[in-house]
């Protein structure tokens, strides 16, 4: 329950983060956001996909291929400096998720 309120919270915290910067007009800093998102969902649909029937394992595959159809087109890199959010802590613990991405991404069937 602790993990699933973590998880919950940090995804809100970044929606709201993602949509006060496209109204702010900071769209490189509401980019990053939106990337480093789409990051912990990548790694949350991998962790899944291990544990699901047959039919939701093909669901999580064609998910993850879409989204990696969406990284070549669009290839992951820092689109803003979020440094100041808490101290630059959001940055430093999204850096190790962005390579075990990568590789999900690239190994996906």
């Amino acid at each position: 329950m602790k993990n699933r309120l973590l998880e919950i919270l940090g995804r809100v915290s970044t929606t709201q983060l993602a949509l006060a910067s496209l109204r702010a007009k900071s769209t490189d800093r509401a980019l990053e956001l939106l990337e480093m998102d789409l990051d912990v969902s990548v790694l949350a649909l991998n962790g899944l996909g291990k544990e699901v029937d047959p039919a939701q394992r093909e669901q999580v595959t064609s998910t993850l291929q879409q989204i990696r159809a969406y990284r070549r087109a669009h290839p992951r890199r820092v689109e803003a400096d979020l440094g100041t959010l808490a101290n630059g802590l959001v940055v430093r613990a999204a850096r190790p998720a962005q390579e075990r991405v990568r590789k999900i991404l690239d190994e996906i069937e």
